[in-house]
């Protein structure tokens, strides 16, 4: 059965809004350990989301330069 990644997302963004750890989609009901699992899933929804709608991962580098 495939996941329904927005109502996956929806879900996931309320628990996170609502600081609860608990969550239930597509019927499926999943406690996660701590706001981190919980941001770590969502984060992994939007990109399946995204790879399943065609648009390419993001990557991002953050550089820094210090002078003396």
């Amino acid at each position: 059965m495939a996941v329904n990644y927005d109502s996956a997302i929806e879900a996931l963004e309320t628990a996170m809004a609502s600081g609860t750890l608990e969550v239930e989609y597509d019927g499926k009901r999943v406690k996660y350990r701590g706001q981190t699992e919980l941001l770590s899933a969502l984060s992994y929804f939007r990109s399946q989301k995204r790879a399943q709608a065609g648009v390419p991962a993001v990557g991002v580098s953050i550089g820094a330069v210090y002078r003396s």
